[in-house]
């Protein structure tokens, strides 16, 4: 695990977690367009309407997926189960962001990939979960990449 906040909250899934489920990947992201909705002040106003929209966006092919998307939130993945997680606030060093609770899980069957692409400061994470394509963004300190490889290597043994 990269940050702080993904080794807290995959310490706090194991009460959570089905019996002999295990935490195999952890990423804290938020919809696509937080972060321009956010910086959207500095351009009159058309960053924070475009930000908006895209996370509409990621939050309707969530929902056609069965996913509900918190943020700040994460994803975790299992051997057995994609899930999305509510958690708090993270304020650095690792204060703060602590699971709240699980908003949705999926069987790692229902998902069909998990992309990432590093974009400026951060990454996008593109899942298509049954088939509904829905964005994520996470910072550059983020566990992007081991999410996707941990993802590939789970379907492989799956």
């Amino acid at each position: 695990m990269k940050s702080k906040q993904e080794q807290k909250v995959k310490e706090e899934m194991g009460p959570l977690l089905d019996e002999g489920e295990e935490v195999r990947a952890v990423l804290i992201a938020r919809p696509r367009g937080w972060t321009q909705t956010m910086a959207g002040g500095r351009t009159l106003g058309v960053g924070t309407a475009i930000g908006r929209h895209a996370q509409q966006k990621a939050r309707g092919g969530a929902e056609e997926a069965g996913i509900q998307l918190a943020s700040p939130g994460a994803l975790v993945l299992t051997q057995k189960r994609l899930l999305t997680v509510k958690t708090g606030e993270a304020l650095g060093r690792g204060i703060g962001g602590s699971v709240k609770e699980i908003l949705s899980a999926v069987p790692l069957s229902d998902v069909d990939s998990i992309k990432v692409k590093r974009l400026l400061l951060g990454y996008v994470i593109t899942l298509t979960v049954q088939g509904s394509e829905f964005k994520l963004e996470a910072n550059a300190a983020a566990g992007a990449k081991p999410m996707a490889e941990a993802f590939e290597r789970a379907k492989i043994e799956a």
